[in-house]
């Protein structure tokens, strides 16, 4: 489905959702639309797809005709629940590369330009003519939809605003590229309030919410909460809410936009809900599963199991050499631990409508192996500051050889922000049971779980290494390389790769 596609008219209100940069429109606004069952819209996909179009033709602000030609290049994407939060450029998902640095830098010098805007004017308006919508962006309410049925304004400091952009790009907060990030979101907040045309500003009727230390689910909280206040309001007295009327003609359905080479269009993920108790799927499935692995292998569990905390976060790290891994893990751990593991799962899983039940009963995760997740690293960090157990392959994807790979820094981060324990597990020879490229097992004389002793990564760092320990960059590095070697001291040696020297005390 297109942004220019047809959507037959449901009931329900258009909300105009304003702000500055960084304070949450896109994210916030989508979740509030899955809360609502309405549409969702992030008109700023629209300007930074034709700025990031723009850099790679080398058009600037200073040819205004060239910026309106790129305009015609690009295209909302949608779900099958309406929400238009993804873009394409010729038919290519570009929603990742759209929200690169280079296009942070470009955005409001192209959006300030007056034809840009125009160009760009009737197509918002058409998107949101079907009513029962949610559409962000910096002057819905003033210039784009003036008679929108409700009109929200969400801001929050530009420290805040730096911090939380800081922290889905796991940077230090007190870091220079965190200081940067500030220094440009002060720039584009004078750019954008000063800009001749449709400067930021909120609408003089729109519902103020100031986000300064909310959580998440209390922003979008507070949302879902004025559509609904407006509905009954409107209800109440008598106003009918249905789309708006007179709705233009819509052209043709455009043909559907093509992937990438090799890559399949990616859509929104519903969030998956955490695992907090071993449910009887968790149960059955775990059982099942050491039916079908004794088939093939015999496992040997080693380490202290009763040392894992039965209370409060678990972060669990392994080594990755076969799709066997975490069923190795889970389902022989998961009954003696006495609590559920929740994991991330490459998305391409959720795209099957019973096998995505079946892994989010089981607590997988959906995670964008080919972006910087934002949304899979905040559910990590749900996961373990709710208290939970989270399972992760520190190397991202399986090793092609059994030997240990160069790590990600996201689980020392994990580790170091939610203070959770840390489990290292070595996982010996599942790539000899269940090799990268074959399709299915073979036979193994014998594969082993080997648990290591927990720890806090924090602690661990002061003891080892004090001066890193104060210094979060290097933190972040150190605690990755510490988490590794403990991993590695659990395998066999042939399996330990670049973290084979002497393991940590």
């Amino acid at each position: 489905m297109s942004d220019d596609a047809e959507v037959q008219s449901r009931p329900g209100l258009v909300v105009a959702l304003d702000g500055p940069a960084s304070s949450g429109k896109s994210s916030v606004g989508a979740a509030a639309a899955v809360a609502l069952g309405y549409r969702f819209c992030d008109t700023g996909l629209l300007y930074r797809a034709v700025t990031w179009l723009a850099v790679q033709r080398g058009i600037g602000e200073s040819d205004p005709a060239g910026l309106v030609q790129l305009v015609g290049s690009v295209q909302l994407l949608a779900d099958d629940g309406g929400r238009l939060a993804h873009v394409a450029i010729d038919g290519e998902d570009v929603t990742d590369a759209v929200r690169g640095p280079d296009v942070d830098a470009a955005v409001s010098a192209v959006s300030r330009v007056p034809e840009v805007r125009a160009a760009l004017l009737e197509r918002q308006r058409r998107i949101a003519s079907a009513g029962r919508i949610i559409m962000a962006g910096r002057d819905i309410g003033t210039v784009v939809l003036p008679n929108a049925d409700l009109k929200l304004y969400l801001d929050a400091t530009a420290e805040e605003r730096a911090r939380r952009r800081a922290e889905e790009r796991g940077l230090a907060s007190d870091g220079p590229e965190a200081a940067e990030i500030l220094e440009q979101l002060r720039r584009r907040d004078v750019i954008d309030s000063t800009r001749p045309v449709a400067p930021l500003r909120a609408a003089p009727d729109a519902v103020h919410l100031q986000t300064d230390g909310n959580e998440f689910e209390r922003t979008v909280r507070l949302v879902v909460d004025a559509v609904q206040h407006r509905e009954a309001e409107l209800a109440g007295s008598g106003v009918n809410v249905t789309a708006t009327p007179a709705q233009p003609a819509v052209p043709p359905r455009p043909t559907q936009p093509r992937a990438a080479p090799g890559r399949r269009q990616r859509r929104p993920i519903e969030p998956t809900p955490i695992a907090a108790f071993l449910n009887p799927l968790i149960l059955f499935g775990s059982f099942v599963l050491r039916v079908v692995v004794r088939l093939f292998t015999r496992v040997r569990i080693e380490g202290d199991l009763a040392a894992i905390p039965r209370a409060g976060s678990v972060l669990i790290a392994a080594n990755h050499a076969s799709n066997a891994d975490p069923v190795l893990i889970g389902a022989f751990l998961n009954p003696r631990l006495g609590r559920p593991m929740n994991w991330l799962g490459k998305r391409e899983v959720f795209e099957w409508p019973v096998l995505s039940w079946l892994v989010r009963q089981a607590g997988v995760h959906p995670v964008d192996r080919g972006a910087a997740d934002v949304e899979a690293f905040r559910s990590a960090m749900r996961i373990l500051e709710a208290g939970h157990v989270l399972a992760v392959f520190p190397e991202g994807t399986r090793s092609p050889d059994g030997r240990l790979q160069a790590a990600k820094d996201g689980v020392a981060v994990l580790a170091l922000r939610s203070g959770a324990t840390v489990v290292p597990i070595g996982v010996g020879d599942s790539d000899r049971l269940w090799p990268k490229g074959r399709l299915l097992p073979r036979f193994t004389p014998s594969v082993t779980v080997t648990i290591g002793a927990p720890f806090r990564l924090n602690e661990a760092l002061a003891a080892e290494d004090p001066e890193a320990a104060q210094d979060r960059r290097r933190a972040k590095e150190a605690g990755t390389v510490l988490i590794m070697r403990r991993i590695a001291a659990l395998l066999p040696e042939r399996q330990r790769g670049i973290y084979g020297g002497s393991p940590p005390s």
